[in-house]
């Protein structure tokens, strides 16, 4: 059987950016994070300026000790911010507690809203 072409799905470069930015947010050094995974300062910073790939085993075990998702180290979010999903998820919330009004408070509500998005220009 012959070996398999080595595809790169996501670059090299593009997963260490990620890293060193979630990894920055975090305030946590490299040398604290290659502790954290057993590894040194110097393979974490290969990793984040890419010069070496990860493996599925390293990739988890990053989104463990960053407490981030797979896909925000690989790139899956779309261009979307940790800080821009957290957002999300609260507003998501806030619209179930809406939805769960009675039905003219959730109306007036909406009125409010709409007439605070139109004197903003948003809507």
């Amino acid at each position: 059987m012959p070996t398999p072409s080595k595809i790169n799905v996501v670059s090299k470069k593009d997963i260490g950016q990620r890293l060193r930015a979630i990894r920055n947010a975090r305030g946590m050094s490299q040398a604290r994070l290659g502790k954290i995974l057993g590894t040194h300062q110097t393979g974490i910073s290969q990793v984040e300026v890419g010069r070496r790939g990860l493996t599925l085993q390293q990739v988890v075990k990053l989104a463990k000790a960053l407490s981030v998702s797979i896909d925000q180290i690989l790139g899956q979010i779309h261009g979307r911010t940790e800080d821009a999903l957290v957002r999300d998820r609260h507003l998501v919330r806030r619209m179930q507690l809406i939805g769960k009004l009675p039905r003219a408070e959730r109306k007036a509500l909406i009125k409010t809203i709409d007439a605070f998005l139109k004197s903003s220009q948003v809507a």
